[in-house]
């Protein structure tokens, strides 16, 4: 059953913000700094949001890392109360359905179903983008044309896991889109509904497994974008939210090549650049995310490298092998499991953090970082086989 800290003695209403995703730790941080009394529901309640949040309760797991719609709004009518701010992390890029109910019954504070399902059904997204000019890979329903190299994505897939490389789409939720050379960057905005904001770029790197090529690792940031793409792309994006009524943090994922950039996606959500970009010289982005959604944009300057401007590097470690915590993680990790916690092979343990004077130094910090807790966890492991 879920586990929570509540505290049966808090009354109704003591929250400022409350925060639902399948990790919500980057968010319960950005709510602390913010000064917000944040309840936070997730699938993890892990150490660090448990010390962040006000509240934390522990969501039922569902098919892997999926949320269960039930048992949410069970624990949502039970500890939240209607009138507090609601924001969604991730976890709901598939589920427009449950965003409406959530909008009918709370006070949901982001963009709404009709703007998640126009982003994530990826034939509608392609229209929209066509549509506006906006430079984009071709998408196909079922099967790429011969000499076309495509990948197959989940319809609403998160975290690069679902996508491989495929001439043909394996069915229904399944769907192909045009491979692009290039580099990988996100664009931080902000939006509200009309205007789109551009706040930082970083770059992102994937943590390639047998089954998933194309996995989530990590990113750094800010780096710098020449004005051939910032100006064009903060149009774009603003053009974009205007159609589709995007409201709050988002990001926006781009290939850049010789001849320019393309879109990839959009992601209508407060997603894993907090960990390098909620800290000085930027205000706290939870603040931001719920004034743009309120229709105030910042006027804030796009966030470059220089002086007083430290670059960030944070990335998802997974587990080798499947593996039982037995001690503390150490400071520099985020998303902390309990020790005794099981985690199988396959499955990320934590978010690791790093910094440096530039990308270059921040990332090597990283890759210390994480050799030294594959070191450790493998020790572990060993004398707890022995």
């Amino acid at each position: 059953m879920p586990s929570s800290s509540r505290d049966p003695s808090r009354p109704e209403g003591a929250f400022d913000v409350v925060l639902v995703g399948i990790a919500a730790r980057g968010l319960a941080a950005s709510a602390r700094r913010a000064g917000l009394r944040a309840l936070v529901l997730d699938l993890f309640a892990d150490e660090d949001t448990r010390a962040l949040a006000s509240q934390v309760v522990q969501l039922r797991r569902r098919d892997s890392f999926a949320l269960d719609p039930d048992d949410l709004l069970e624990q949502l009518d039970r500890h939240a109360g209607s009138a507090v701010p609601l924001v969604l992390g991730t976890g709901f890029e598939d589920a427009p359905e449950l965003v409406a109910k959530l909008a009918a019954r709370f006070r949901l504070v982001g963009s709404g179903a009709d703007t998640l399902a126009r982003l994530k059904d990826p034939g509608i997204f392609a229209g929209h983008l066509a549509a506006l000019g906006i430079p984009h890979p071709r998408f196909f329903p079922g099967e790429a044309p011969e000499g076309v190299r495509a990948l197959e994505k989940r319809v609403g897939g998160a975290g690069g896991g679902h996508i491989r490389r495929a001439r043909r789409a394996r069915g229904a939720g399944w769907y192909l889109q045009e491979f692009v050379d290039g580099r990988s960057v996100s664009a931080l905005f902000l939006a509200d509904g009309r205007r789109a904001h551009l706040l930082a770029f970083s770059q992102q790197w994937c943590a390639p497994s047998d089954t998933a090529p194309f996995r989530y690792g990590g990113c750094a940031g800010p780096i710098h974008a020449e004005a051939p793409l910032v100006h064009p792309l903060a149009d774009a994006l603003s053009r974009l939210a205007g159609a589709v009524g995007l409201k709050g943090l988002a990001s926006a994922d781009l290939i850049l090549h010789d001849e320019g950039w393309h879109l990839i996606e959009v992601n209508p959500r407060p997603g894993a650049t907090l960990d390098i970009f909620d800290a000085p010289p930027l205000p706290p982005l939870l603040r931001l995310h719920l004034d743009a959604c309120a229709g105030d944009l910042p006027d804030l300057p796009l966030l470059v490298p220089g002086a007083g401007v430290e670059a960030r590097a944070a990335g998802l470690f997974y587990a080798p092998a499947a593996t039982v915590l037995r001690d503390a993680l150490p400071d520099w990790a985020a998303d902390r499991p309990a020790p005794g916690t099981r985690i199988a092979a396959g499955e990320p343990v934590c978010t690791v953090r790093a910094a440096g004077r530039d990308i270059a130094e921040a990332r090597a910090n990283l890759a210390r970082r994480m050799d030294h807790l594959s070191r450790a966890l493998n020790t572990a492991s060993r004398a707890a086989a022995e």
